[in-house]
């Protein structure tokens, strides 16, 4: 398994990095995360392959999802939340609101893996926790997003996918609120983000549960309130690329 894990990285990457790279493999049990953490390096180190003039302290240790994570955080935030606008602007079914929602959604997951592979290390209990909720109705409201997009809203096995959709949003906006909690506990990233992110969380929550009562009249504002909860990811996200620069230095000649 460490072996597989080792050769998903470019040749130049491994001939540099290999051997000290197998060594910490060797040092530990990998658990699902520092997994995560693995293919989300190797994937970073392809994108990078030309930067490897440039070291990373990341090669010492299983942090080379931070940049990752927090990209993937931006723009799943991003799109999250344009697809929710779009898709109350032009509510048809087959409108592209509903494919910009879904691929938010899919980079909300890499977003919150990587961010919660960074984390795990200080305190894995927790951040498995925090990230088990969040990461089950991510794959909900893709599912209700995705069902969306195929059938419309015609129910498939007798489920409709506007019903897995807001299932799965709400369990996104509760365990974001947990991951939140978990990521300010941490300190592992920068807290202002997590209070951001906590903030948005209730805010986008109370706005929906009210909202659910008054009808079409308080779309905007529900729509507004969820834009609350993806600034918090975004804030989250961009903390976490900020993070993530000062360790990197100017590799020895």
């Amino acid at each position: 398994m460490k072996t597989l894990l080792l050769r998903l990285y470019p040749a130049r990457w491994r001939s540099r990095y290999g051997d000290e790279f197998e060594a910490l493999l060797q040092e530990r049990p990998l658990g699902p995360f520092d997994v995560a953490d693995v293919l989300l390096g190797a994937l970073d180190a392809r994108l990078h392959l030309r930067g490897l003039g440039s070291s990373s302290e990341h090669r010492k240790g299983f942090a080379m999802s931070l940049r990752i994570g927090g990209i993937a955080a931006v723009v799943g935030g991003i799109l999250w939340f344009s697809g929710l606008v779009w898709g109350a602007l032009d509510p048809a079914d087959e409108d592209p609101g509903i494919l910009i929602g879904l691929l938010g959604s899919i980079a909300l997951l890499v977003g919150m893996t990587g961010l919660s592979a960074f984390q795990a290390r200080r305190h894995p209990a927790l951040i498995w926790a925090a990230f088990a909720l969040p990461a089950v109705g991510g794959a909900l409201a893709t599912l209700g997003l995705m069902v969306m997009a195929a059938v419309g809203d015609q129910p498939v096995a007798g489920v409709y996918g506007w019903g897995l959709l807001i299932i799965g949003m709400l369990a996104t906006i509760v365990g974001s609120l947990l991951f939140a909690i978990a990521t300010y506990q941490t300190a592992a990233l920068p807290r202002s983000g997590a209070v951001v992110l906590g903030i948005g969380a209730v805010v986008s929550f109370v706005s929906f549960i009210v909202g659910s009562g008054q009808g079409g009249s308080s779309a905007w504002i529900v729509v507004a309130a969820f834009g609350a909860f993806a600034l918090g990811w975004v804030v989250l996200g961009l903390q976490a690329i900020r993070l993530d620069r000062p360790e990197m230095a100017a590799a020895p000649a």
